[in-house]
């Protein structure tokens, strides 16, 4: 079930891309969605679809083409999948070039569905939540 999971996840990210938006239907309907705790406003735990859709938005307050783009998947057991990632995009105002620091998103899901993502701005705290060693 562990690769399988990492390519849901995969999966996930590649429709994320085709479509500009999350594909719901890789998504729980009642998912629970926590950004970085760096950032509180983002931080605050979002649920169900309109819940993510909250949370893109304030993410898009400051991007005017935010991208989420995955660099490594990683099975980390016990129905989670740990993905590295870069995050980025234009600013919007200044139009300039934003990159983030190397972030990572840990994944919970049931059933083929992510019910569970959370957003670490550093991957050594990703990789402790999922109980993994750098």
């Amino acid at each position: 079930m562990s690769e399988e999971n990492v390519e849901i996840v995969r999966l996930g990210y590649e429709r994320w891309e085709q479509l500009g938006r999350p594909d719901y239907e890789f998504l729980d309907p009642e998912i629970e969605w926590r950004g970085p705790r760096e950032f509180p406003d983002l931080a605050e735990p979002h649920f169900g679809h309109e819940g993510v859709g909250r949370y893109l938005d304030k993410v898009n307050e400051a991007f005017e083409d935010y991208r989420m783009i995955p660099e490594e998947f990683i099975d980390a057991g016990a129905d989670q999948v740990l993905v590295f990632s870069r995050e980025g995009g234009r600013g919007r105002g200044s139009g300039a070039e934003v990159k983030t620091n190397p972030t990572a998103h840990l994944w919970t899901l049931r059933d083929g569905k992510a019910v569970l993502m959370q957003s670490c701005w550093e991957r050594s705290e990703a990789l402790e939540a999922a109980g993994l060693e750098e």
